[in-house]
């Protein structure tokens, strides 16, 4: 979740240019898109249907996707970036082991359509065969292990965190895992939506076992789910799982032991490289039950249920009928999608997947200039220096909890683009004959390299996205935020746009990755990033308050008759977007006194400017069946309520477009949500 560490001192720092790069205008002076307004709604009645409703109506969202707006747009086009990238190399020959090998070859391998399919299941049959011959439970474990090592994490996940007590460290967690529906809820809950999904879960079983050829695919389908429903019943729910302290179980390798006694972990461990040392159980109970899975639970159903994990991990990048039925299932039943991705953008997402920073330093050599790295840093520094005055003014933290959360600001790190060292390849071998093997070659490479990571000191250095990935994080364990090239595009940011599209846009999604910090799980975590309360018993009672009021609004936006957010589910997002918004409208006050812009732009004050870029960032149209996915399981409000939903709490959004008391896009004083 890291990579080069950025103090904030250091925030405008910039690289040596690339001579690739071209020239871009240094002079800001594009506005927000004005053609993909809808003039007929009511910016104070529906800011989601005025900012970006135009645009939706006029781009419907490609039958390769679950949703659709400009972000997602520019997201696909990184794709395309890296395609031309991919496409030049693989034309050429490299040295062996040279970057552009590496990522050339794989790349190759992978677009071989007609080898693929003509190898179906061969690639898979050796693991296969080993699953079948399986006689008793000590071989079962081993093949649990030799799984993990190719990252089929069933049926739980051991990987490296740090310490959530001591950061500095980095400690083994083990996770729960290991089941084909999205939660626990689509195995328990009788409402009609999950219950569809369980008939359609059952039938795909059958049909991908079919295609493997596993005898009686009926019965072993039903052992298969059987098996998986009870690790769900001893699962924690999505909710309870964004509580910190409900996966906070640290224990030394012997009460590892005591807890699952069936389990022989001294073999586990030093199988895989890993030091006997303390560690964390993120669910003790979930283990509890894989231990008597093992001991009371025929090795045959052992059996069944490791080949599914196998061979529901492995097709879609099989031959064309596995990668269809995987298809058909995760995205066109569960998401409502209805076409495949073409091959070249899963190949494509494949090779950045797995050699991220190999493809990665070529991506940013053409893609991510210096000039534009150096305004995203300084967007940063003022999304910052907003969050220090907010914090030494807000009325109601006393001075004891204020002196804590200036400290932990005061240790934020940003990281910007792309890593200052890039990961080393050099002991994975790929041939273009061999997609399989390269696949399961860059996979246990990622494993090993996690595993490196675990009782040693916390690398800061790392990072936990590639430089292409279209999103950004925060890490509470080294209190940093990430914003890889790939999000730090066009509409997000642009060196050409306005003080007040980069702000409503980029600057908002900074801070949102700042408040997380200070969201209702950054907030237990200190300014070392230990789980450790910091809070006056007054100013968190006062602050759980104030979040409550955010839960209560998101809990009355409803996407279908019956269905609506879960405000405890996507509370921490929900005040990431409310604080992120607040925190760079203050930001764009302090930038357009040191650069002020013109009153108007295509007929919009930057403050209009800036909100409507807000509503075009995030100005997604979703399927319903994705929609009800997220609904269910994403920690993200549905596009239309990011946007709605902070802005009607702000002031100066009222203000901006002249909105009158009782508009539905201001809530009313005494409903108004304020924590930051």
């Amino acid at each position: 979740m890291s990579t080069f560490r950025v103090p904030v001192a250091a925030l405008l720092v910039a690289c040596a240019a690339s001579p690739q790069q071209k020239a871009l205008p240094s002079t800001p002076q594009r506005g927000v898109e004005v053609g993909d307004l809808d003039r007929a709604a009511d910016p104070c009645d529906d800011f989601f249907a005025f900012s970006n409703g135009a645009w939706r109506a006029q781009n419907p969202i490609p039958a390769s996707m679950q949703r659709w707006s400009r972000r997602w747009q520019a997201s696909e086009a990184n794709k395309g970036q890296l395609r031309d990238i991919l496409d030049e190399i693989s034309a050429k020959s490299w040295r062996a082991g040279s970057v552009e090998q590496l990522v050339g070859d794989y790349y190759a391998s992978c677009m071989d359509e007609a080898r693929v399919n003509a190898a179906g299941l061969t690639p898979l049959r050796p693991l296969l065969e080993k699953i079948d011959a399986l006689q008793a439970p000590e071989a079962v474990q081993k093949m649990i292990v030799e799984l993990h090592d190719l990252g089929v994490a069933a049926p739980f996940a051991v990987s490296a965190q740090p310490d959530n007590h001591q950061p500095d460290q980095t400690i083994a967690d083990i996770s729960a895992s290991g089941l084909g529906l999205p939660d626990r809820d689509y195995y328990l809950k009788p409402e009609p939506r999950f219950a569809q999904a369980r008939d359609n879960y059952r039938a795909h079983l059958v049909r991908l076992m079919g295609l493997a050829a596993v005898p009686d695919p009926k019965e072993v389908s039903e052992t298969v789910f059987a098996f998986e429903k009870r690790l769900a019943e001893a699962s924690l729910d999505n909710v309870e799982l964004r509580d910190p302290a409900a996966t906070d179980h640290k224990t030394r390798f012997a009460g590892l032991e005591t807890l699952a006694p069936h389990l022989q972990w001294a073999a586990y461990f030093d199988g895989a490289h890993l030091p006997r040392a303390d560690l964390n159980v993120d669910q003790p109970r979930f283990l509890a039950a894989v231990d008597r899975e093992l001991a009371q639970t025929p090795v045959s159903a052992w059996r069944a249920y490791l080949r599914w994990q196998l061979l529901a991990a492995a097709a879609p990048w099989l031959s064309e009928p596995f990668a269809r039925e995987s298809f058909e299932f995760n995205e066109h039943q569960l998401a409502g999608v209805p076409e495949m991705k073409p091959r070249w953008k899963r190949c494509a997402q494949s090779t950045d997947a797995l050699f991220g920073d190999a493809l990665g330093r070529k991506y940013i050599e053409r893609y991510f200039p210096p000039a534009a790295k150096a305004r995203a840093q300084e967007l940063v520094k003022n999304l910052l220096s907003a969050m220090k005055d907010t914090i030494e003014t807000v009325e109601w933290m006393g001075p004891a909890t204020r002196k804590k959360a200036l400290e932990k600001l005061a240790t934020f790190h940003a990281k910007i683009g792309y890593p200052d060292q890039w990961k080393d390849y050099g002991s994975v071998r790929v041939r273009r004959e061999t997609f399989w093997q390269n696949f399961a070659a860059g996979r246990a490479w990622n494993v090993n390299d996690d595993r490196s990571l675990v009782g040693k000191p916390t690398d800061r250095g790392r990072w936990g996205m590639t430089p292409p990935t279209s999103n950004a994080s925060y890490d509470p364990f080294l209190n940093e935020i990430t914003f890889p090239a790939g999000i730090l595009q066009p509409p997000a940011f642009s060196l050409d746009a306005t003080d007040a599209v980069n702000y409503g846009g980029m600057g908002v999604g900074i801070g949102h990755e700042i408040s997380h910090g200070f969201d209702d799980q950054g907030s237990q975590y200190d300014a070392q990033g230990r789980l450790q309360n910091w809070w006056t018993k007054a100013d968190l009672d006062e602050f759980h308050s104030r979040a409550q009021c955010v839960s209560d609004q998101f809990e009355g936006y409803f996407v279908e008759p019956g269905l609506h957010h879960n405000g405890k589910l996507v509370l921490g997002e929900a005040i990431g977007d409310l604080g992120g918004a607040h925190l760079a409208w203050k930001a764009l006050q302090k930038a357009l006194q040191q650069h002020p812009a013109p009153p108007s732009t295509d007929g919009f004050t930057p403050d209009q400017q800036f909100f409507i870029a807000w509503g075009q960032f995030r100005g997604d149209e979703i399927r319903p069946e994705a929609q009800r996915l997220m609904i269910q399981g994403d920690p993200h409000p549905v596009a239309k309520f990011r946007v709605i939903g902070p802005l009607s709490n702000l002031p100066a959004f009222q203000q901006a477009f002249s909105c009158k008391a009782g508009a539905a896009m201001v809530r009313p004083p005494e409903k108004r949500c304020d924590v930051w």
